[in-house]
């Protein structure tokens, strides 16, 4: 005779079911831990799927391969690990399409920066540039995590980033929010910071 599981009460067969009984238990217990499942993540496929990792050394930009960004997500994001970078330099980005970056005066933004050696923000802001700030590095290990908002859909595709890098005997953290002012679909970014040495990866969000 089938018996229940202690905590979600799901059907299982015992060792003295027959067999057509063991298999309808089993049945049972499939569909009972799908529905299960389906309900504690609120979706058949929560979180972020992985897309894409890339590798880089020595370089001065980095770019997601063509269609990293597609009709299967709304919202992304981007991590970047970068263990060795230029002294002094601004990082910055550009969305793509069809293998090609928008290089126009389409960008618009806002930035707050801050070290561990100031007690007041750095804040500045841009309305018509050809890119994205990002943040500010002197050397050393950086870490950036980008989340982009709808680069598929005809609307402003939007940004919002957190920018972990080091100015001087320094700690830096930059944030920086901003849209684009066009409706163009974009699927694929190009990461800009000289002399760059680390790893890009993309992830979906899933819906």
């Amino acid at each position: 005779m089938a018996t229940t599981t202690p905590n979600y009460g799901w059907t299982v067969p015992t060792s003295s079911d027959l067999v057509k009984d063991g298999a309808t238990a089993i049945e049972t217990l499939g569909d009972a831990i799908d529905a299960s499942m389906n309900t504690a993540l609120g979706t058949k496929k929560a979180g972020m799927v992985l897309l894409n990792t890339t590798s880089f050394s020595g370089v001065n930009s980095v770019s997601l391969p063509a269609a990293t960004f597609s009709s299967t997500y709304d919202n992304y994001r981007v991590i970047i690990n970068l263990d060795s970078t230029s002294s002094g330099t601004t990082s910055t980005l550009r969305f793509r399409a069809s293998g090609s970056d928008n290089s126009s005066s389409n960008y618009a933004y806002s930035y707050q920066f801050i070290t561990t050696a100031n007690t007041t923000y750095t804040q500045g802001n841009a309305n018509t540039t050809t890119n994205f700030r990002i943040g500010f590095s002197d050397g050393g290990t950086d870490m950036v995590i980008i989340d982009i908002f709808n680069p598929m859909k005809a609307v402003r595709t939007g940004i919002q980033s957190t920018f972990n890098g080091k100015e001087g005997a320094n700690f830096t953290s930059e944030f920086v929010q901003g849209q684009m002012t066009v409706t163009t679909a974009y699927d694929s970014l190009t990461y800009f910071q000289n002399t760059m040495t680390g790893t890009i990866r993309a992830y979906g969000y899933n819906q």
